[in-house]
């Protein structure tokens, strides 16, 4: 194995051990910081690294000025990142050639605002039910991690009744590089509420996205 390729073996093996870390029950608070972060950074509003703080107590996990998100990621059913990372872990680990690291490629496919929607009522159902009327004292933030597909670009806002109703002070998402707001009633914090519905913020530097 010449030197460049047992370089970059090592970073494949560094990255995978440190996001298995990441993924960890311990690194929760800051996982969610990372969301806040990069949903900042995507709808474009300065923030100072010590605003993002994460309260001992439910039903926010993270605030932020006035903000008082709640997160909540939707993958894919039954996906398991922190097993993802370990199989990955353990493939690097092994390998001994670039060769038997190549996987098939898929093409990613592009996903509607109008199809985005009803799945993020659905994941937010139960919390909603859970929480009753202490709703709109929270703000959502849903992190969309779906693995070969990407947010169609400018696509229209559908109706937004079934997600009103449930009583959130707002919801909003990231779905990278793009940050979105749903809606933000008049008693959100002003930055939301300062943010069209619907309308696409893109951070161009999509690796620096969730850093600290």
């Amino acid at each position: 194995m010449c030197k460049t390729e047992s370089e970059y073996f090592n970073s494949l093996r560094n990255h995978a051990s440190d996001t298995c870390v990441f993924l960890g029950n311990k690194m929760k608070p800051e996982r969610e910081r990372s969301v806040c972060r990069g949903f900042l950074r995507a709808v474009g509003v300065a923030f100072e690294e010590l605003e993002l703080i994460a309260p001992t107590e439910e039903p926010a996990d993270v605030a932020f000025r006035t903000a008082r998100f709640q997160i909540r990621e939707i993958l894919e059913p039954e996906r398991k990142r922190g097993d993802e990372w370990k199989k990955k872990e353990a493939k690097y680990a092994k390998a001994t050639s670039l060769a038997v690291l190549l996987e098939p490629y898929s093409p990613p496919v592009a996903i509607e605002l109008h199809i985005l929607v009803p799945e993020i009522v659905k994941a937010l159902s139960e919390k909603a039910k859970k929480y009753g009327i202490g709703c709109n004292g929270i703000d959502m933030l849903v992190y969309i991690n779906l693995r070969d597909r990407y947010l169609a670009a400018q696509s229209k806002l559908s109706n937004m009744n079934e997600l009103n109703s449930q009583g959130w002070r707002s919801v909003s998402f990231i779905f990278p590089p793009y940050g979105v707001v749903l809606f933000a009633e008049p008693t959100a914090p002003d930055f939301l509420v300062a943010l069209k519905p619907g309308l696409f913020m893109e951070w161009k530097d999509i690796d620096t996205l969730f850093e600290a």
